[in-house]
């Protein structure tokens, strides 16, 4: 067996906090995703459309009903939310049922974060 000559590596010490966050934050990708779901979510059409189905699933014409709007407008609102994986899509029959995916919002998705919960039921906490 060859004895070896290369010497032993060191491990690298342990990044310190800001230099993690400074490597995250390098990632063009991951920030430029970010920022659009958040302009998509300032968009008060959108941001009705994520307090139905935060509510429940629904379909498209459900959710243009909910809305007060047409069909045609809530497709074309519902295709940016689906391009952003914001929210997500299941044939049921011959409808398409829309549901948000919990997972495109993080620990502060609308179902389990209180400040989403404090927005969206604002008189739950009053009954308490």
């Amino acid at each position: 067996m060859p004895i070896s000559t290369r010497r032993p590596t060191r491990p690298h010490p342990p990044l310190t906090r800001a230099a993690r966050v400074k490597r995250m934050l390098e990632d063009r990708a991951r920030v430029e995703r970010l920022a659009r779901t958040f302009k998509a979510l300032g968009d008060p059409t959108r941001s009705r459309l994520v307090f139905a189905l935060s509510i429940e699933d629904l379909c498209v014409g459900e959710l243009a009903e909910a809305l007060g709007a047409s069909l045609s407008a809530t497709s074309h609102q519902l295709r940016i939310l689906r391009d952003l994986e914001i929210v997500r899509v299941r044939r049921e029959g011959k409808s398409q049922r829309y549901a948000l995916n919990e997972r495109a919002f993080g620990f502060c998705s609308p179902r389990s974060c209180n400040a989403w919960k404090d927005v969206l039921e604002p008189d739950a906490e009053q009954s308490v």
